[in-house]
């Protein structure tokens, strides 16, 4: 295990640096790709100290990687070679005396004896739905590199004390680092291995979990783990401070409240007051919540949770059930073939909750499946099966996406709904700012630079920038959130929905009313024209046999159910007819 001081070496603090830096570059290139077809891009440089810390952008170009290979950043390759040459051989260039004076800073801060703090990170908001806001952290650049480069020294150190049934926030396995995707997989290769056994499924959503961790309880579990694990004598001092330099109702209820509500009077950050008071008792001056945006609260996560994941595994082992459980992050889901088991391991998870003193939405029952049963957050466990029966349920929803019991997939309907809402939000905003700066004088480019221009960004938001034989969407898109949909059985519509969306809002887009000018000049040539059926959504998946299971659905059947349910149906009619009776006689 490397020791702490090896984490935050130059070439550590470097590479973390050169990432932020190509992160911001692009962020700034997308928010001025529209000052740019206008014409009157500003050309005053950020005021960032990012800037001041790393060589300019034209010192890149001689860095720059000849041959690019599939899933490396050309950008930041070229920017960790220029670092590495320039700080040796240009010594006299002022970013290199101020990168050399930021990371002895960094390193006096973690790794010296005196006290250790964090600077509280600026609030900012992000809307959820309406008027309800989610509290989105952002801390210092130096702060930030602390945390990012601690949270994986954790991640490492107490890695193997967590379960394996936790998907999220863990070190690379087989040289990889699994995803929400591998925890899908898990829970689907179960039922594909037994497709003719119903399985009872039970599923709880803790409340706003970031924003309800106790403190006491997060540094409980953090020492526990810490047993053993040969940690630093700094880690302490790190993780506490983390604690301490945030708390739900000071930092978001106490001083961003205020100024959300400057900017819209009904905004709100939603907290489950009434939850928490089973736990607390005043929740204005109690530690709780932990930073949204912040390296650490990943590692936190796992730290509570791990109580609740080992709880479980104790209860397979008493009860000698055949139990399978899997989590990313908060979102939980617990399954077996026998429901007595699924409804005791349940309940023993609730009541670890408690002890840990999360606040969850109580599990419903689904006696009819209906509409009613998505809008539960937590679920008692129900029957997944397609049996027509009460308490049977078809689809099982975890981490984004829905299985039927058969197999067949589909995202989960509000992500198709948010990205039909990004995409209509991207075109109305491009065409509201060209048709406006163009009632002065015309834009500077042409109409074809506009139109390719909003393909580029709109191919990109969806699918990734595609490029010739490459297969599978690109990370950081829409469609890489559902990679797990590849080669399996799955229901196009909201794929085809996203594609007929994008096409009719270029087509809306077209027939702005928008003075376009003479052009600008595009530098390295024309850009390959986004479009076509290699760069649609529904073209990054393989679709396994979908069609044929949503027109010849597998439906299992079982005489005893079936008798049962003939016997029910009888009794019920038996009842209402005497029923019927009962009351025309005492209306006489």
């Amino acid at each position: 295990m490397p020791t702490l001081a090896e984490y935050f070496s130059d070439d550590q603090i470097i590479s973390h640096l050169c990432k932020e830096r190509v992160k911001q570059a692009d962020s700034r290139n997308d928010r001025q790709y529209v000052a740019r077809l206008i014409g009157d891009m500003p050309e005053t440089d950020p005021d960032s100290q990012l800037y001041q810390l790393l060589p300019s952008r034209r010192q890149w170009a001689a860095f720059r990687p000849r041959n690019r290979k599939a899933g490396i950043n050309p950008d930041l390759t070229s920017l960790q070679n220029a670092v590495r040459a320039l700080r040796h051989r240009s010594q006299a260039q002022p970013w290199v005396g101020n990168l050399n004076r930021f990371i002895v800073a960094i390193r006096t801060r973690v790794l010296a004896g005196h006290a250790f703090e964090f600077i509280p990170p600026l609030i900012n908001w992000q809307i959820k739905k309406g008027h309800e806001y989610r509290a989105l952290c952002q801390f210092t650049l130096a702060d930030n590199l602390i945390l990012c480069l601690f949270a994986r020294y954790l991640r490492d150190a107490l890695d193997s004390r967590f379960s394996s049934s936790s998907y999220a926030f863990r070190v690379r396995r087989g040289g990889r680092a699994p995803t929400h995707h591998d925890a899908l997989n898990a829970v689907y290769d179960l039922k594909h291995n037994s497709p003719t056994r119903d399985l009872f499924v039970a599923e709880c959503d803790i409340r706003g979990f970031f924003d309800t961790v106790d403190h006491g309880v997060a540094l409980a579990a953090f020492r526990q783990a810490a047993v053993g694990a040969d940690l630093d004598i700094r880690a302490d001092q790190i993780f506490r401070a983390y604690l301490n330099c945030y708390s739900f109702p000071v930092n978001v209820l106490g001083e961003a409240g205020p100024r959300l509500r400057q900017r819209d009077e009904d905004g709100y950050f939603p907290w489950p007051l009434k939850a928490l008071h089973k736990h607390h008792t005043d929740l204005m001056t109690v530690r709780i919540g932990v930073p949204q945006g912040g390296a650490i609260s990943g590692v936190i996560a796992n730290l509570i949770l791990d109580a609740a994941d080992k709880c479980v595994e104790r209860q397979r082992e008493i009860q000698t059930a055949e139990i399978h459980y899997y989590r990313y992050c908060d979102d939980m889901i617990l399954l077996s073939p026998v429901k007595k088991d699924c409804r005791a391991v349940f309940q023993a998870y609730l009541h670890e909750l408690d002890i840990l003193k999360l606040p969850y939405h109580t599990p419903e029952r689904t006696v009819v499946y209906g509409k009613k049963h998505w809008d539960n957050k937590s679920k008692a466990p129900y029957r997944w099966s397609g049996k027509q029966w009460f308490g049977c349920v078809p689809w099982l929803q975890f981490v984004g996406y829905q299985v039927r019991y058969d197999g067949l997939m589909r995202p989960k309907p509000d992500s198709a709904k948010k990205e039909v809402k990004k995409l209509k939000k991207k075109t109305s905003e491009l065409k509201y700012r060209l048709r406006m700066a163009s009632q002065e004088r015309p834009i500077l480019a042409t109409k074809d630079q506009a139109m390719a221009s909003l393909k580029h960004k709109l191919v990109a938001q969806g699918v990734g920038r595609i490029k010739g034989g490459e297969i599978g969407p690109r990370p950081m898109c829409w469609a890489a959130g559902f990679k797990a949909l590849h080669n399996k059985p799955f229901v196009p519509g909201a794929l085809r929905l996203l594609d007929r969306t994008r096409l009719k809002q270029i087509g809306k887009f077209a027939l702005a009313q928008i003075r376009y000018g003479l052009g600008r000049n595009s530098r390295g040539g024309g850009a390959r024209n986004p479009v076509g059926y290699a760069f649609s959504y529904n073209a990054q998946f393989v679709n396994a046999g979908g069609q044929n299971l949503i027109l010849n659905p597998w439906r299992p059947h079982n005489y005893i159910d079936t008798a049962k349910q003939f016997i029910f149906l009888l009794l019920t009619g038996l009842f209402l007819k005497k029923l019927g009776k009962y009351m025309r006689f005492k209306l006489r």
